[in-house]
């Protein structure tokens, strides 16, 4: 089947009862970061972490398979970045620093509390995309 842009959609079926399904759409161009921690709110004690999922998206939030982009970290308030990584095998990255190549869209930051109450305020930034920002609560 030749190439066209748009929805591919799959279907799994038992007898006549739809039981799964999937759908891949095409992406457009890279356009910004999505950050996604997997904890909101840190207790307020040296070393919890937050695992911040981050996501090269187009326009409608895609995540790009392709992009490969360096993304950099800063960090304000209560915590630090603990590490960095992008789950490529071959990777001879460092995994602490505040950057990190995105491998198929993806890479990870992991931000640790210095264990005071507060917030913590991760910005990620790569060249040509838009930056993108989240705040960790750091409590009680």
């Amino acid at each position: 089947m030749p190439y066209e842009p748009g929805v591919l959609t799959a279907c799994g079926y038992i007898g006549d009862r739809q039981t799964a399904g999937c759908e891949l759409k095409t992406v457009g161009p890279t356009q910004g970061i999505r950050l996604r921690p997997d904890r909101a709110v840190l207790k307020a004690e040296p070393g919890d972490l937050s695992f911040v999922t981050v996501e090269v998206v187009d326009a409608q939030g895609l995540v790009h398979p392709q992009a490969d982009h360096t993304v950099y970290f800063t960090v304000k308030g209560e915590g630090s970045i603990a590490a960095v990584g992008n789950g490529n095998p071959v990777s001879t990255e460092r995994y602490r620093g505040n950057q990190r190549r995105a491998f198929r869209g993806r890479c990870l930051v992991v931000v640790r509390a210095n264990g005071t109450p507060g917030e913590i305020l991760l910005r990620a930034q790569a060249d040509g995309l838009d930056a993108a920002e989240t705040v960790i609560r750091v409590g009680m």
